[in-house]
């Protein structure tokens, strides 16, 4: 019988796959950037690129005398208003005017604080879909994850830490004759599956992107199939089973494995090397003190509201002269043509990615600025239930959620009551008995007044709270009652009474 022989064929298959192209990863890189971040971004392209250049062409006099004419009009407008107030200074807000005296909760406080990885994720989670008994498992796997980014626990201990809390709580309330809660004692039960699906959402959709991996291959893997990489993509093979050669620069010997070309090899270990091994550190914490620059200011003018861009980057364009020479390439060498066109080709991509980066912020700013329009003439009490979702969904910005998340992490907006973080104006919502809902916010500020206004001698304990919110047709139990109240840094209705007694007796 003759022997079998095997032999390599080509073979021809159709298949659909998603990858990024080079302007979608600038995109994506750029929309991450705050407009300080943005700013060395593009000096460091004019220093790098010398097809680009800033534009420096002034506007018409025409053009500048009608600009100069509606500034005017704008600045003696928000100065007459001003005045009206009581103040005759020209800026259009002065802190006297807008400091709320009767509240101990600032959002100033956010201005000196720099934004921790669990912070980042857990503000996500407030604002994502998952159910109450999925947040309360998502919230034990991200306070189980470690400043880089990685998960340090096996999930049978996410499983068994769900299942102790749970117990307390179903203890709690049978000792204080309660029924069980209905959002998670009454839920379906978990398991380990359950538990890594939610696993896999918080890697796949929360941003940084492979956050709470729980090795560094599933980190790299994680953020290769953001960029679009699928099974089988020799990116994904030498992440699953050369990353030892790929530290030694072996790439020979993957090469040989794989049968193809080593330039193939050295391209995937180029893109492999891109990615970030450590997701959390964007988030280290590096100095005591944080320079803040909104990049948006938002100013009341009679009914209306102005919003105004500062934009620190100056206007890119191409380079006149280079163009020219590129078009006249019979003149040139064939290294230097090729070292301008991918200069010029590279200068046309970061012009296009930075216009579409703005266009992208600033879509979803003024929807954010639209939907909280009570906010800024009336203040915290008027913020409403907010979702990342929500923008993302709007049929004005149609952009997936991730993106909403990114444009918002690390960007601020100068407000009528100082600047705050943009993320600042998204609010959980809460159920109210007809059906309708408010803002975590706004049930926050409730509970703070009810507290301050209080019979000192029997102030209010967590449920009397409970009770009265439900007679304002507010559904809170008495534990999340707790919750905020300590998110406040309120006492307990007995410290309170203490304090308040030992007060009397002093004086």
């Amino acid at each position: 019988m003759d022997s079998l022989h095997l032999k390599q064929v080509p073979k021809l298959v159709q298949q659909q796959r998603l990858i990024l192209n080079q302007e979608q990863q600038l995109f994506l890189k750029l929309i991450q950037m705050n407009s300080l971040e943005l700013k060395e971004y593009v000096e460091e392209q004019l220093v790098d690129n010398p097809i680009l250049e800033e534009d420096q062409e002034t506007k018409s006099d025409e053009q500048l005398d009608d600009l100069t004419i509606r500034d005017a009009e704008l600045l003696q407008t928000l100065k007459e208003l001003n005045i009206k107030s009581g103040n005759d200074d020209s800026l259009p807000f002065i802190k006297d005017n807008y400091y709320d005296r009767d509240s101990d909760f600032s959002w100033e406080n956010n201005l000196c604080s720099e934004l921790s990885l669990l912070e980042y994720v857990k503000w996500q989670l407030g604002s994502s879909n998952f159910t109450e008994q999925e947040k309360l498992i998502a919230s034990l796997i991200i306070g189980n994850t470690d400043e880089d980014g990685y998960l340090n626990v096996d999930l049978q201990e996410i499983l068994n830490e769900y299942i102790v809390h749970t117990n307390e709580i179903k203890n709690q309330t049978k000792l204080n004759h309660r029924s069980p809660t209905k959002n998670i004692n009454n839920d379906t039960p978990i398991n380990l599956d359950n538990i890594e699906n939610i696993l896999k959402q918080i890697q796949h959709t929360f941003d940084p992107v492979g956050v709470c991996a729980r090795n560094l291959i599933e980190c790299l893997n994680i953020q290769a199939l953001n960029l679009g990489y699928r099974d089988n993509d020799l990116v994904l093979n030498i992440i699953n089973q050369q990353l030892n050669n790929v530290s030694d620069k072996k790439y020979e010997e993957i090469a040989i494995i794989y049968k193809i070309d080593i330039q193939e090899v050295k391209k995937a270990v180029k893109i492999i090397s891109s990615l970030e091994p450590k997701p959390g550190r964007p988030f280290y914490i590096k100095d005591t003190e944080k320079n803040i620059s909104p990049d948006y200011h938002v100013y009341k003018v009679g009914n209306e509201l102005q919003i105004q861009y500062q934009k620190h980057i100056p206007r890119l364009r191409i380079s006149h002269y280079y163009q020219k020479l590129v078009n006249q390439s019979s003149t040139l060498t064939p290294d230097t043509k090729k070292y301008l066109k991918e200069k010029l080709l590279l200068a046309k991509r970061v012009i296009k990615g930075i216009e579409e980066t703005e266009s992208a912020i600033t879509k979803v700013i003024r929807k954010i600025i639209d939907i909280q329009k009570d906010y800024f003439f009336y203040g915290n009490n008027f913020i409403k239930p907010l979702r990342l979702k929500d923008i993302a969904d709007d049929k004005d910005v149609k952009v997936h959620e991730s993106t909403v998340s990114r444009i918002t992490s690390k960007r601020y907006i100068s407000t009528p009551f100082g600047v705050i973080p943009l993320r600042s104006l998204f609010s959980r919502k809460i159920e109210t008995k007809h059906g309708t809902y408010v803002s975590y916010e706004r049930v926050r500020i409730i509970i703070q007044d009810l507290i301050n206004n209080e019979d000192k001698i029997n102030p209010y304990s967590d449920e009397d709270i409970s009770k009265i919110l439900e007679i304002r047709n507010i559904r809170l139990a008495r534990r999340t009652v707790a919750k905020y109240r300590k998110a406040l840094n309120i006492p307990s209705s007995s410290q309170r009474a203490g304090i308040f007694k030992e007060m009397k007796n002093g004086t």
